[in-house]
């Protein structure tokens, strides 16, 4: 009883927010109903792991492999299965990870119907292109769900997932707040909502930020692709991109200050599926990753080899 009403709590918060178009979400009406099937209907099948104890490189990768493990959207039947879940420990050379996909290639239908298309995978900083065909078509095809971030090279846009961080609020007590690397004037003075994300840099702290209410100022030399929940989360309306620190008070310019609760009202809004809890609840970061490979259940892509 209780799961259900915090489902349905959660789901009128989201119309709230979609009715204000106060809303951090990409298109609200569509999260919720499509958040509301994806609960009801969807079905992953796993299958056996390439070693009895599966061994993950963080603690976030573990998470969401116990959750998935233990949640309803498994089951033993292939045929309702929309998607297939390849799992694998992370300490596994790309050799013996071909011999893998070769064996599920032989030993099951289900890769070739789509050359590995409905199927997701797990790996901390994402695997690379290999010319080994069973590599190829893992790479291409199938999604990869990897922790955040993964370097852009290893990392398909629209297609690939990440794995938000497990808070740690600790880690948000030594953050450096942006006012302090940029030129301090009068646009800054009294700012202390900011929290500044470089790409390479730990960010563990980004779900403690987002909860605070901090807007986020990200950091890259390139195109951040892999934000967590990118298919759900509008960063753009909440977040600061820049190339250099230096950059945001340009990039701001003098409408900050009418942006500024807007950014973060959107920031604590978001923070909920940032939140890793056990067991999941609605709406949450497993929950919230598990909608987003819904939303891919359809998409079927083909690389052939040349």
């Amino acid at each position: 009883m209780f799961p259900l009403l915090l489902s349905l709590l959660c789901y009128a918060l989201v119309a709230a927010q979609a009715q204000h178009n106060y809303t951090p979400y990409v298109s609200p009406t569509t999260v919720l109903l499509n958040y509301e099937k994806m609960v009801e209907n969807f079905k992953v099948f796993m299958y056996k792991p390439n070693s009895p104890q599966l061994k993950f490189a963080s603690t976030v990768e573990s998470l969401f492999y116990s959750s998935l493990h233990n949640s309803t959207y498994l089951t033993q039947d292939p045929d309702e299965a929309h998607l297939f879940f390849l799992p694998f420990s992370s300490d596994l050379s790309t050799r013996a990870l071909g011999r893998v996909v070769s064996r599920i290639r032989s030993d099951f239908p289900y890769w070739n119907r789509t050359l590995g298309a409905d199927h997701f995978y797990l790996s901390r900083v994402g695997i690379p292109l290999e010319r080994d065909r069973n590599l190829v078509e893992l790479k291409k095809n199938a999604v990869q769900i990897s922790c955040f971030p993964t370097p852009n090279d290893k990392f398909v846009p629209h297609k690939d997932l990440t794995l938000p961080p497990i808070p740690d609020p600790h880690a948000l007590l030594q953050r450096v707040p942006a006012r302090s690397l940029v030129n301090y004037n009068e646009t800054w003075k009294g700012d202390e909502c900011f929290c500044v994300m470089k790409q390479r840099n730990d960010v563990s702290w980004i779900g403690e930020a987002l909860h605070a209410g901090c807007v986020l100022v990200v950091v890259t030399e390139g195109p951040l692709n892999a934000m967590p929940f990118m298919d759900v989360l509008r960063w753009r309306e909440m977040a600061v991109f820049v190339r250099s620190v230096g950059g945001v008070t340009r990039v701001l310019g003098d409408t900050w200050r009418e942006r500024h609760q807007r950014m973060r009202k959107l920031s604590v809004d978001a923070s909920t599926h940032f939140r890793w809890n056990q067991p999941p609840l609605p709406f949450d970061a497993f929950n919230t990753i598990m909608y987003q490979l819904w939303l891919r259940r359809h998409t079927v892509r083909y690389a052939m080899m040349q």
